[in-house]
């Protein structure tokens, strides 16, 4: 059962991707985004993963800071992904987290 709070981080990790897709200079707003990734990793505790894949995926590399992404993708690399209600997502962002690490030398 998904509750509210679960509810409220979809909604707020959906507003941090979308304000995240375009740089500031192209009228997006990356530091709304980072707002409302934020208050999805408050609303979970940090127990979903996808949000930190999320905002490194779209914050980090959209504003590139090379030190957030990693700390966001090796916090999602350490975690153990087994949370009630989170565990086959979180194992997911696991894989993409791994992925996105090793492409950071390319991008960054």
């Amino acid at each position: 059962m998904i509750s509210a709070d679960s509810d409220a981080a979809l909604v707020n990790t959906y507003l941090g991707v979308l304000n995240t897709l375009r740089p500031a200079a192209l009228g997006g707003q990356p530091e709304r985004g980072r707002m409302y990734f934020e208050r999805a990793l408050a609303l979970t505790e940090r127990r979903d993963l996808g949000v930190l894949v999320d905002y490194a995926r779209g914050y980090a590399r959209l504003v590139y800071d090379r030190e957030l992404h990693d700390q966001l993708l090796n916090e999602v690399l350490q975690a153990d992904p087994r949370q009630p209600g989170y565990t086959l997502f979180n194992i997911l962002a696991q894989r993409q987290a791994a992925g996105l690490l090793a492409s950071g030398d390319d991008y960054f």
